[in-house]
């Protein structure tokens, strides 16, 4: 039984495959959610805050109790005044308290106070994780990166053993229940391991939401009036819309929930009503033929071609079993590449270049997403989030229109160069200006188009018996630069010794060095996916120019 075959007589994106495609918006929502859940619950103090002192008495202790200039060295004079250090308290026998200039570091032991801010509580105000003990900000960004490397290694496997319909909905289990776990624990560590659970989750979802959209349909048919366009390209990048619009939904839940215990506990229920498309969604037709679950394929075909009002031939199941013996000699004499080949010395260079703009695109796209608050995009905090997640959506509507005229190569490229650029002209700029906004969000938007485009790329620069294996172990690379992202963007602006610049400067940085690294890479626009590295000396070769747009297809029996 053959699905390709088979979508000739029932149609590549009828309505049978546009409701699944739609449906499958629904967990893409609940996994865009996850992203900056944490950003809100873990929000450090935006206004101020102070260690007790001398002249705060047990039980009546708050921020502005006295005027902030007393007891903060540097108030007044500098735009970041020193709030881990304060002015020492001297009691008087009449029962008066002053301040006088002798200067006393705050200590992890110490009370603290916060000015009133975004959040009323929040873990870190909660656990005090400021001054010696403000790294566990970035830290639990980190567990959140490290989620997303266990949930692409496990749902992966767990997908090809049990069916797709089934692991969604155990990843959306694993998602919720990490986020409501964070709840019952009210410390660091206890949001941050359940933080990499959900994350973990998280991750499968997205994927899953993404394979099983395209899995359900066909690569052949195009859209009417594009003909370069095809329905699997329009509809890999489509299902990063409804996750960007689930990113920026708890921010709209933070502006009415101020403490994180209520406000993580609402997005995560919400959350549970995605569990519905498990009732809603079909297995994949694709999963059950090469399982061997061929009535249960034909059932859901039969199905499938009632929805989409189309009549098939009897002989559309037929095993056709001299093709598949033809398949199977022809797979018999591919060649068989072992991880070691992505280091030979012929695939060392596309192997390093990728090992570069893997980390970079991630922590682009993830060090502009968690610091939206500490780079000050605009002056409005929620504003903010909302926009850096909502620019994505652009990108992701015209990159499949885009990507296979002007070529994988200069999008790879621009799409790092540019944000880039944007990165280090906005440093030097006044945050939360008209033209600081523009360019930051920008630098989002380039970093997203070069997200989706990492993916379809680096899986046509190798053979077919190494590519997952190349794609994986690309993907793990990239781990480390967003375990960088929480680092640079909120670590980094809250250590008042540094220049306020460096933050931006870093993702700049990397960002040009991505985007010039890219150039060293052939274009594979118009050619067949390569089954062996003389068909990437082929690509090598023959690839397009920089500057010029579209190729005629390139046949897998050309010489």
């Amino acid at each position: 039984m053959d699905y390709d075959n088979i979508l000739l007589e029932l149609g590549e994106f009828g309505r049978w495959q546009q409701m699944n495609a739609l449906i499958l918006w629904i967990p893409a929502v609940a996994g865009g959610m996850n992203i900056l859940i944490a950003s809100l619950a873990v929000l450090g103090p935006t206004n101020g805050y102070r260690c007790r002192n001398e002249c705060d008495v047990n039980g009546s202790f708050a921020y502005d109790a006295f005027s902030p200039s007393l007891v903060i060295p540097g108030y007044d004079d500098s735009e970041n005044p020193d709030y881990c250090k304060r002015y020492k308290g001297v009691n008087a026998d009449d029962g008066s308290c002053s301040f006088s200039k002798d200067i006393v570091k705050c200590t992890h032991t110490d009370d603290f106070a916060y000015a009133s801010f975004e959040m009323e509580q929040t873990v870190a105000t909660d656990n005090n994780l400021v001054c010696a003990d403000d790294y566990w900000v970035p830290i639990i960004d980190t567990f959140m990166m490290m989620g997303f490397l266990i949930g692409s290694f496990v749902f992966g496997i767990m997908s090809d053993k049990i069916g797709r319909r089934h692991t969604l909905l155990i990843a959306l289990v694993c998602m919720i229940g990490g986020n409501l776990l964070c709840v019952a624990f009210g410390n660091q560590w206890g949001y941050g391991f359940p933080r990499m659970f959900g994350s973990a989750g998280e991750e499968g979802v997205f994927v899953l939401s993404f394979t099983m959209s395209l899995e359900y349909s066909g690569v052949r048919e195009h859209i009417p009036g594009f003909s370069w366009v095809s329905y699997s390209t329009v509809l890999a990048n489509f299902i990063s819309i409804p996750f960007a619009v689930g990113e920026a939904l708890p921010v709209f839940y933070a502006m009415e929930l101020k403490k994180w215990k209520v406000f993580q506990a609402a997005v995560s229920c919400t959350m549970v009503l995605a569990c519905v498309v498990w009732f809603l969604l079909p297995e994949s037709p694709r999963w059950l033929i090469a399982s061997g679950k061929y009535d249960e394929a034909k059932k859901m075909i039969e199905k499938a071609a009632i929805t989409n009002k189309v009549k098939l031939s009897p002989e559309v199941f037929s095993s056709k079993e001299s093709a598949n013996k033809e398949e199977k000699e022809e797979d018999s004499r591919m060649p068989v590449y072992g991880i070691k080949d992505i280091f030979r010395k012929s695939q060392l260079k596309i192997t390093m270049v990728m090992f570069i703009c893997w980390p970079v695109v991630t922590l682009l796209y993830y060090g502009l997403s968690l610091s939206a608050d500490k780079i000050k995009m605009t002056d409005n905090f929620y504003l903010s989030f909302i926009l850096v997640c909502l620019v994505e959506i652009p990108p992701y509507l015209l990159l499949p229109f885009i990507i296979d005229m002007w070529g994988r190569k200069p999008l790879f490229a621009v799409t790092q160069l540019v944000p880039g650029i944007c990165c280090i002209v906005a440093a030097f700029l006044t945050p939360g200006t008209a033209l600081f906004a523009i360019l930051a969000l920008g630098a989002k938007m380039g970093a997203s188009a070069a997200f989706n485009v990492t993916f379809m790329y680096t899986a046509q620069l190798y053979p077919t018996s190494i590519r997952n294996t190349a794609v994986g172990i690309c993907s793990t690379v990239a781990r480390f630069g967003a375990m960088m992202a929480p680092w640079v963007g909120k670590y980094l602006p809250d250590q008042g010794s540094l220049p306020d610049q460096l933050p931006l400067c870093l993702f700049g940085g990397f960002g040009v060095l991505g985007g010039l690294c890219a150039l060293l890479l052939p274009d594979t626009l118009g050619f067949p996916l390569p089954n062996t590295f003389d068909d990437i000396e082929e690509i090598k070769k023959n690839g397009k120019p920089m500057w010029q747009c579209g190729v005629k297809e390139k046949k897998e029996n050309d010489a």
